[in-house]
């Protein structure tokens, strides 16, 4: 029985405080984390005075995928931005960043490492496309605290519904999160919830009778929901690289490189993701590259998700800042499984804009087959 396993994972984990575990002190031995995002729209208005000049006829595509996988012994990222803005007849403005690195640590499960990565940059406003390639040091890991999450939203609900008289035991959670991490060694889902509700009802904290089917119900919609992801941890890294391809059509430089990545949640509703990096040649205080970005996304009901973000970046020539300033406010309703109603705010600030861009989206998406 896979509870036999469990028994034994009591015995392991019985030393530890009882206070209820930090979901950043969870550790996993795998951490494979991906997320994209992909959002479209378009506009057309014809000038009813007949004037061509105030037709309106423009789209915006953007695409935002991160994967994020780590090991004991190595570990690989990868990174893809685009944001498009299109017309029936051309494509006016576009910027397109695409970063992977791939990480190998001194000793294992130590946070020292040596990395190698590439970068390819396309935008409008460069004459050719930007290629460079990088190697250096860092510091530091990420770990995914997904099960351990997962495990506290099961308590969390089943003690709203009372099916439990109360929170579990911080070892039983922990044997509920490390059998969630483990989902992909059952054959099949029922056989995954029969091991989660042993270990519930053998907590001695569920109600008389144990879960029933609508409790098992609920567990199966949160552990086959899709997209839900936690994560904690940090890294740093400096390297030095070298211009395969420069942007402005100039001799190719050798590099400086430096990043940051911080991640962090307390609860499984939230997290926090802050990254900031910094690229130039030999001369970076004349001619550079900073980007910071910073996202926070809260469940607040189950049917409804806020997401604040801000991102900053600045390109450097000739001592010449360029500055792009972006925050984004996105309300997402869910009321049905099938649909979904979204309400986005951003506010965007660009040299020489006399004020802030404001753009306000409303969005319905529904499933019908």
């Amino acid at each position: 029985m896979r509870i036999a396993r469990g028994g034994f994972l009591s015995v392991l984990w019985i030393s530890l405080a009882t206070a209820a575990m930090p979901l950043c002190d969870y550790q996993s031995p795998l951490t494979d984390l991906s997320d994209l995002a992909l959002s479209f729209a378009y506009q057309y208005t014809n000038d009813p005075y007949g004037s061509a000049e105030r037709d309106t006829n423009v789209g915006w595509f953007a695409v935002d995928y991160t994967r994020i996988y780590d090991t004991a012994e190595y570990g690989f990222d990868i990174e893809f931005e685009s944001e498009m803005e299109v017309s029936l007849l051309d494509l006016s403005q576009y910027t397109t960043v695409a970063d992977g690195n791939y990480k190998r640590y001194w000793i294992e499960d130590s946070d020292a490492f040596a990395f190698a990565g590439a970068s390819a940059r396309s935008s409008s406003s460069f004459a050719l496309l930007g290629v460079s390639l990088t190697a250096g040091l860092g510091y530091g890991r990420f770990a995914d605290v997904t099960p351990l999450a997962l495990a506290t939203r099961i308590e969390d609900e089943l003690v709203r519904t009372r099916a439990l008289s109360g929170p579990l035991h911080p070892v039983d959670l922990q044997i509920l999160a490390y059998e969630l991490e483990s989902a992909e060694t059952y054959e099949s889902l029922a056989a995954l919830l029969s091991a989660v509700q042993e270990i519930i009802e053998g907590s001695g904290r569920a109600r008389s009778g144990g879960l029933n089917a609508v409790d098992l119900s609920r567990l199966t919609k949160l552990i086959e929901e899709e997209g839900f992801s936690r994560y904690c941890g940090w890294d740093v890294k400096l390297g030095a690289g070298f211009e395969l391809l420069d942007p402005s059509g100039g001799p190719r430089d050798l590099l400086l490189s430096a990043g940051f990545n911080y991640a962090f949640t307390t609860t499984p509703n939230a997290q926090l993701l802050v990254r900031g990096s910094l690229s130039g040649p030999l001369s970076i205080k004349d001619t550079n590259r900073v980007d910071f970005s910073a996202t926070y996304d809260y469940l607040i009901t189950r049917f409804l998700e806020l997401r604040v973000g801000y991102a900053f970046s600045r390109e450097t020539w000739v001592a010449e800042p360029t500055d792009i300033h972006r925050i984004t406010l996105d309300l997402v309703l869910t009321p049905l499984e099938q649909a979904g109603v979204t309400l986005g705010i951003s506010l965007e600030r660009r040299p020489y804009y006399l004020e802030w861009l404001t753009d306000v989206r409303f969005s319905i998406s529904m499933d019908l087959v």
